[in-house]
């Protein structure tokens, strides 16, 4: 289990009790309390919450707007509404948290995960250490892949990321303006010769493979300025040998 897996679970379990627990202290007329459809608002903010921590979380930090408490703080909207549709009288807040939250009319919302439990509060405590890192660390080196084959980019992109790359992918020619030092072509894209004569024309150092058949393009490709050109079935068996070497 990752630790986004880890953060997702910790909230989500913890959001019923978390709700229940709230909602005992503030003491409300049991009248108002519809068993049923409080049951439900609690379960679809639960599902809502697991929903909007994984798009949160499956994103890179530097996109991630928000927090995983914001969602969670967001989520208590569900049970807040069965409690208004039941006309409930919203609690009494001060000044400061009717500004920080002020759809939470009774103030179910936690002010920190701290309210959430130690095993909740780690999870998201060890989030924050690790966007921290990611937001100060350098970036990461780059290679291109040039083609439109959508399982040879998801193989090299695992490859790539699992060794420190950021994976620059181009879709035509027209795109490969300032490529980084190590471009990779399928000789099966339509302007592969293009392709290889824009990088090497830029300085890349270029990677080309193909279907083992065709030789002619393989004398070609290097024939264009290619540094290495191999079939698809020796390139796949250990992509990681033909990039660069990380200083």
């Amino acid at each position: 289990m990752t630790g986004n897996d880890d953060l997702i679970q910790a909230f989500t379990e913890i959001f019923p009790s978390f709700v229940r627990a709230r909602l005992a202290e503030l003491e409300l007329d049991s009248v108002a309390l519809d068993a049923v459809r409080l049951d439900t608002a609690i379960a679809e903010g639960r599902i809502w919450l697991e929903q909007n921590l994984m798009r949160l979380l499956t994103q890179p930090f530097a996109e991630q707007r928000r927090g995983p408490l914001e969602i969670f703080q967001e989520a208590m909207r569900f049970p807040t509404q069965a409690l208004l549709e039941a006309e409930a009288e919203p609690s009494a807040r001060d000044e400061a948290a009717s500004r920080a939250l002020p759809g939470d009319v009774f103030g179910l919302a936690p002010g920190s995960s701290q309210e959430l439990g130690e095993e909740a509060w780690r999870a998201h405590m060890a989030w924050g250490m690790r966007k921290a890192r990611a937001m100060t660390a350098p970036p990461a080196p780059r290679l291109a892949y040039v083609g439109t084959n959508l399982m040879d980019r998801s193989k090299i992109e695992a490859a790539a990321t699992s060794r420190g790359f950021e994976l620059v992918v181009f879709r035509s020619v027209e795109e490969l303006t300032d490529p980084p030092g190590t471009v990779i072509i399928d000789l099966d894209f339509r302007d592969s010769d293009d392709a290889i004569r824009a990088a090497v024309k830029q300085g890349s150092t270029v990677v080309a493979y193909g279907p083992h058949v065709d030789d002619v393009a393989m004398v070609r490709a290097r024939s264009l300025g290619a540094t290495t050109v191999l079939p698809r079935s020796r390139f796949f068996h250990d992509i990681g040998q033909y990039f660069p070497t990380i200083a």
